[in-house]
């Protein structure tokens, strides 16, 4: 997948009325320190941010205009949203809310974050499954990911070898991992387990290959490339 830059974040903030603070961006998890339109300073994530996540001390300061702000004013907010609200009282936007969702899942969450669109995280990760299983998974081949490795795949000396070879660490540039290391197979079929074909990598930058499969198999093909080229 590949990685925003942080003239895209920095043109995102912009935007919604908001200035940048930080100077660089490393990942959608990263908290980034930037001036509301009210001036007022404060760190978010991307990720929160694209969800319309907006500065919490606005936030607060609009909840706390608004007079209908009490027990039953939440309650009813909860009940729009198909929710019942189990907690049977209402201190302050940072209290954490017991709930049951529409599908009977129980959880907690603040009325903070549930202004800002969160819900059920059981719901959506259900929904998750469904919509990225099978054929509605962008990356889907038919059914070829359940075909059986090569039967070298089996001999525990010969996949050693090849972490070896690699030195026994992450070959992506830039991550050098020693732990949770596995064999990725470069043109993702599994019963493809020449050496040219098998790479080092953690299980991090193997979640990460999943997507933008094509780019990949030139990345990884260019790296085990190079490093043959040196040895010749």
């Amino acid at each position: 997948m590949k990685r925003l830059s942080f003239e895209f974040i920095k043109n995102a903030f912009e935007k919604e009325g908001y200035i940048l603070i930080s100077k660089e961006y490393i990942n959608s998890k990263q908290k980034l320190s930037c001036l509301c339109p009210n001036k007022h300073i404060s760190s978010i994530r991307f990720d929160d941010f694209k969800r319309n996540k907006r500065c919490g001390i606005c936030f607060r300061n609009k909840l706390s205009r608004i007079k209908r702000l009490n027990f039953n004013y939440v309650f009813n907010e909860f009940y729009k949203g198909g929710y019942t609200l189990v907690t049977d009282y209402y201190k302050n936007c940072d209290q954490k809310l017991e709930y049951i969702c529409l599908k009977g899942h129980t959880g907690y969450i603040t009325f903070h974050n549930w202004h800002s669109g969160h819900r059920c995280p059981k719901c959506n990760y259900e929904n998750m499954k469904i919509r990225m299983s099978g054929k509605g998974h962008p990356n889907w081949k038919g059914g070829i990911s359940k075909a059986l490795y090569c039967g070298v795949w089996r001999d525990k000396e010969y996949k050693m070898s090849i972490k070896i070879r690699d030195k026994n660490i992450c070959q992506n540039p830039g991550c050098g991992n020693k732990n949770q290391l596995v064999l990725h197979h470069i043109d993702y079929d599994k019963k493809n387990c020449c050496p040219d074909n098998l790479i080092t990598v953690c299980k991090s930058c193997n979640s990460k290959a999943n997507f933008d499969r094509e780019w990949h198999k030139s990345w990884y093909e260019m790296i085990i490339f190079k490093k043959h080229s040196r040895r010749n």
